[in-house]
């Protein structure tokens, strides 16, 4: 069975004939791609000229306009009613809607890529198919309710469906929170347990067209950012789904392919194309201001501080694309949920480095609001407010650390299953392409760094069961950034090393910038995988939750 670049890598191979193999989009995808940017562009001048930032609803007229334009089923395929767009040009789409106001954008990820008519495609005919195809003709926005008071990371659901007593369906009792498109939908996908299903909870997938008896949209979530997104907290009481409308099994909806590919763009459509795109903006900002300021009569870029914030966050923004070119766009696609589940922090915590370093850049005029910009005369950069919105993309689809150690503990279990073993290195030299000597450097650290972690992997299974070093949770955390990081480099120089001067001139210097700065976030996580959290977290911890230290607490 192929395995992704990243699995491969996670046990110790590096697949760099692989790697080589850099995708590029090809120039009818493109093309297609072009034309969707300026649909989506006219969209967005004539509802949304301004963004969203301080408003609390979606404005009127909008909805229909998406639905028109086609990007409610722009990934279905035509014959489905859709745009037939490419996972990569539906994640441009997503990033231009990003770039006005997030809050489009996510409402898009969360009905394209995860809400009801993402598994069109997947769904056999019959009465849920049919479902389906007539929400997509009437440009119904979908949701996916899965998400309860109890948490996200629950694997059951409170939530519950009871089989009806003649077998027409199931009622659904339970709440939801934090539900994007929640108060937008009309057709929403409920996860529930189902009442008596046999051994273990078996979750299923409920389809519940709205209105519906007994369903409530109890609230509108409001967050610090992504102003106007839909995300609400729904309530179900005894809401009855015909059985024909349903998904029964957990492994038939969410583990299975291709339900487990609708899950894993879903994520990177949700926060890596806005962090994508609010970093790109970041850089425009960045560039603005200091093309104009001076010190002392010294124009501010000749400054050495200066060369190396924006160097940095120029070589960000190039790792960021690398890594979405190469798990979206690839052919490939039924291999990459590992490379795609990477995305999310490796483009919202890259993201906020990059708007960090603006705000620290334009100093007070980075943390002013744009409206104050604008009253002084100045170009109102929103820049406070993608700090927001970045700092959001951190917590939507899992927050940070929490799927650092999720993914982590996916990574070990294969050392479980087969007893730790490690795939053999590459010897010889490597095919380094148009590298240049300090980045072939850096190609031969990444391969001995690949080693290096699956070395240690196998020490870490093999000293201790898996439940043990499952509650090793910061080393969990510091093994999934170091595989991050090791892939960062590893996509990055496989662009470079293919990089067409003409079209890519400075591909060399990212490259260098990029691996430069992995290799120096690499050095603490090297040390924080291989130690035990010191007994002071602990204690200090139990401390607060039983009411000390109060001296810290009240002045």
């Amino acid at each position: 069975m192929t395995v992704s670049v990243l699995q491969e890598m996670s046990r110790g191979g590096f697949p760099w004939d692989r790697l080589r193999s850099f995708p590029r989009q090809s120039e009818a995808d493109r093309r297609a791609g072009d034309e969707a940017v300026r649909a989506m562009t006219r969209v967005l001048d004539t509802h949304v000229p301004d963004g969203l930032d301080g408003r609390s609803e979606l404005p009127g007229g909008l909805l229909d306009a998406l639905h028109e334009a086609g990007f409610l089923a722009m990934l279905l395929p035509r014959e489905d009613g859709g745009l037939a767009l490419s996972d990569y040009n539906g994640f441009r789409v997503l990033e231009t809607a990003a770039e006005r106001a997030p809050a489009i954008s996510m409402l898009l990820s969360a009905h394209n890529a995860l809400g009801p008519i993402a598994f069109l495609p997947a769904v056999p005919d019959g009465e849920l198919r049919e479902l389906l195809a007539k929400h997509v003709a009437a440009g119904t926005v979908g949701a996916l309710a899965s998400t309860e008071p109890e948490g996200a990371g629950n694997t059951g659901r409170s939530t519950v469906a009871r089989p009806t007593a003649d077998g027409s369906g199931y009622l659904l009792t339970g709440e939801k929170k934090f539900i994007t498109n929640g108060a937008a939908a009309g057709l929403v996908a409920v996860t529930a347990t189902v009442e008596g299903g046999g051994d273990g909870d078996q979750v299923g997938l409920f389809f519940v067209e709205l209105p519906a008896e007994g369903f409530e949209v109890v609230a509108h979530h409001a967050f610090m950012g992504l102003h106007a997104t839909p995300i609400s907290h729904l309530r179900l009481t005894e809401v009855f789904v015909p059985a024909g409308h349903t998904l029964p099994a957990q492994a038939e909806w969410r583990r299975a392919s291709p339900y487990a590919e609708i899950h894993a763009l879903a994520r990177v459509y949700v926060t890596s194309a806005p962090s994508m795109a609010l970093a790109r903006r970041c850089l425009e900002w960045s560039r603005s201001f200091v093309a104009e300021r001076a010190v002392d009569g010294r124009e501010l870029a000749s400054y050495e501080a200066i060369r190396q914030l924006l160097a940095e966050s120029v070589a960000d923004v190039y790792a960021m694309d690398s890594a979405v070119r190469w798990a979206v766009l690839h052919a490939d696609a039924t291999v990459l949920n590992w490379e795609r589940d990477a995305l999310k922090n490796l483009t919202s915590m890259t993201a906020w480095r990059v708007v960090d370093r603006t705000v620290s850049l334009l100093g007070a005029r980075g943390y002013e609001t744009a409206d104050s910009k604008a009253a002084r005369g100045l170009a109102p950069h929103p820049v406070e407010q993608a700090q927001r919105e970045i700092r959001g993309m951190r917590v939507a689809g899992g927050v940070d650390f929490n799927l650092d150690r999720y993914l982590a503990a996916r990574m070990l279990a294969g050392y479980y299953r087969d007893g730790g073993q490690v795939l053999p290195g590459t010897d010889g030299a490597l095919d380094a392409g148009a590298l240049s000597p300090g980045n072939r450097a850096h190609l031969q650290a990444v391969r001995e760094d690949v080693g290096r972690l699956a070395r240690i992997c196998r020490e870490l299974t093999g000293a201790q069961p898996a439940a043990e070093l499952l509650e090793r949770q910061q080393t969990l955390i510091a093994v999934n950034r170091i595989a991050t990081e090791l892939f960062t480099m590893a996509v990055v120089l496989a662009r470079a090393a293919q990089a067409d001067a003409q079209h890519e001139p400075n591909a060399q210097d990212l490259a260098a910038v990029v691996c430069d700065g992995a290799r120096a976030r690499l050095a603490p996580l090297w040390e924080q995988v291989a130690k035990e959290p010191p007994a002071a977290y602990g204690r200090l911890a139990r401390a607060l939750l039983d009411g000390a230290p109060d001296h810290l607490l009240h002045p």
